[in-house]
């Protein structure tokens, strides 16, 4: 197989689906791709990476599954519960602090703050003896968040006219694959109007787009000697370049209720479980808006005739929620073979969710006065999607130099091949088969590595630093995984100080998280019959590469007793 075929294979086996395909175009990009639940969405909502929890945990880097005697051990190795010798409340409020920056140039909102709860957790010591061999058992009941979506995007970019639009050269506008879209529907056969000129919205939202284009006169139907077709060709000039504007507002969380307890056998074995019920809520408002451009010269179409009324500008917007519960068991070991050492290993079963979905559609253009704007499509009813997150395997080591100093290292294996989707609404064009294959053909398993440190110069004063990096579960070259960002990896550094005045304590933590993701485009209609890479896509947006950077700054204030 030569190289160009060898191309052209993987980036039809690996690029991240869309809802619909048919013999000749397969369609996708950030802004076209909403419609379902994708396997790119369930890899988002499966990623732990650094968590939160207390300012202490997150001030190392969230490097204690073999530390223990801390509230966020609930959540990460409940063993480390049963090392408790006292009851302790702890509350950990945070700021965050998220900036976006693109290859692109950056408008509108790129940054958000927001305050919200880290962790909150009762440890209750319910057990204590020196004359049996379990020395203490407690239990205890937490709050962490374990995810955070809140993050804005917004950037612009301008694509020159097409040199060629009747020989293949993309035009690059989202028209263009809507026009694709709606011809190759119902098998092949195509979605066009009726004779009175309406198109009754089909159930499947999968073709919304092009139907909100159609209801705003930005394209319509044709017919030749080979049948109908779609085109832009009365509203589109072949010499306009082409105003791209992105926005995209995510909004929500992952939050876990841990319910713990912890055991300690001899001072030298430590056991814990953990039920963790977990509530995710997830909004995310997508914009995409065109301006046809054309320098001050007149609308023309590929022969050079001008348009009697041609487009100005038209905006994109679809909002989709997705919320609903998550349930999975932590279990985890603690072996202290002498004074100073610790080896911790806990297992993290699949959290099985169950999620509702909800999506939102609507356009406007400059075909009224005022910006003709159309009915929202709504897709509200039953939208049940179930599936299962990655197994979580993580080891620990932990070393004290006597009441001066502590040093941490964790190693921890997600394995993202194996997310299962259990569920999907009826009739939505993909089974549970195709979803199957489509994450084991894209996703393997990752590596995280976390290490902290902790420095005592004072008896009542702690010195924290950590550094933590999660590696790529993505099975092929990013470069192929164009249909949306995905975070390929994450780093982290922090630093921390820790305050104890008697029975309470006060910890401070400083947090910096960076995600690095895929380029990606906003939309594009690929040919699956091309013969070359230059006649791979029929439309498509440039590419586009979004990073984001993450600042928090934690408060814990936790009380013995």
């Amino acid at each position: 197989m030569n190289a160009l075929n060898k191309t052209l294979c993987l980036v039809v086996a690996v690029m991240t689906m869309a809802t619909t395909t048919s013999a000749q175009y397969r369609f996708g990009g950030m802004m076209m791709d909403r419609d379902g639940m994708m396997a790119d969405d369930m890899f988002t909502l499966s990623q732990v990476n650094f968590g939160f929890g207390s300012a202490r945990s997150m001030a190392m880097a969230g490097a204690f599954t073999s530390l223990g005697a801390d509230v966020a051990s609930m959540g990460i190795n409940p063993a480390g519960l049963g090392m408790y010798r006292s009851s302790d409340v702890s509350f950990t409020p945070m700021m965050s602090f998220n900036n976006a920056s693109h290859n692109v140039r950056s408008v509108g909102e790129n940054s958000q703050s927001r305050f919200s709860m880290s962790n909150f957790a009762l440890s209750l010591n319910l057990y204590e003896s020196s004359r049996t061999s379990l020395v203490s058992l407690n239990i205890g009941f937490g709050y962490n968040r374990v995810a955070d979506f809140n993050y804005n995007y917004s950037f612009s970019s301008q694509s020159a006219p097409s040199a060629d639009p009747m020989n293949g050269q993309p035009y690059r506008s989202i028209l263009d694959a809507f026009t694709a879209q709606l011809g190759v529907a119902n098998g092949g056969q195509g979605l066009f109007p009726t004779a009175d000129g309406l198109i009754c919205t089909p159930a499947n939202s999968y073709f919304w787009g092009g139907i909100l284009a159609y209801n705003n006169y930005l394209i319509d139907d044709f017919e030749d000697e080979f049948g109908p077709y779609w085109t832009t060709a009365e509203r589109l000039g072949a010499n306009a370049s082409v105003g791209h504007l992105g926005e995209l507002e995510s909004r929500g969380s992952i939050g876990e209720y841990d319910f713990s307890l912890g055991l300690n056998v001899d001072n030298k074995l430590y056991f814990g479980a953990t039920l963790g019920l977990q509530v995710v809520d997830w909004t995310r408002q997508f914009f995409y808006g065109e301006d046809y451009i054309y320098n001050g010269s007149a609308a023309v179409d590929s022969a050079g005739y001008p348009l009697a009324t041609p487009a100005s500008w038209m905006d994109y917007n679809q909002a989709v929620k997705v919320e609903g519960t998550g349930v999975n068991l932590k279990l985890g070991m603690i072996y202290r073979p002498v004074e100073s050492l610790r080896l911790g290993v806990a297992l993290h079963t699949p959290t099985y969710y169950s999620l509702e979905r909800r999506y939102q559609a609507f356009m406007s253009s400059n075909f009224e006065p005022e910006g003709f704007v159309t009915d929202a499509l709504d897709d509200t009813a039953e939208n049940s999607w179930d599936f299962c997150s990655p197994t979580r395997l993580m080891f620990g080591a932990s070393y004290s130099f006597g009441r001066f100093a502590i040093i941490s290292v964790d190693y921890e294996r997600d394995w993202y091949n194996g997310i299962r989707v259990k569920n999907i609404p009826i009739g939505f064009d993909l089974s549970k088969d195709d979803y199957k294959y489509e994450i084991k053909q894209n996703y393997k398993g990752s590596n995280t590595l976390r290490v902290g440190a902790e420095l005592k110069p004072l008896p009542m004063l702690a010195l924290r630093a950590g550094y933590g990096i999660s590696g790529d579960a993505l099975r092929e070259d990013k470069s192929l995984y164009y249909n949306s960002p995905i975070n390929y990896r994450t780093t982290c550094f922090s630093l921390g100080l820790g305050m104890a005045f008697g029975r309470l304590t006060v910890d401070l933590a400083y947090q910096n998280i960076k995600n690095f993701q895929t380029d990606y485009m906003l939309y594009y209609a690929e040919n699956t019959s091309a013969s070359s890479v230059m006649e791979l896509f029929d439309t498509a947006s440039p590419m586009y590469r979004t990073d984001l950077t993450r600042n928090y700054a934690i408060l814990s204030l936790g009380y013995k007793f």
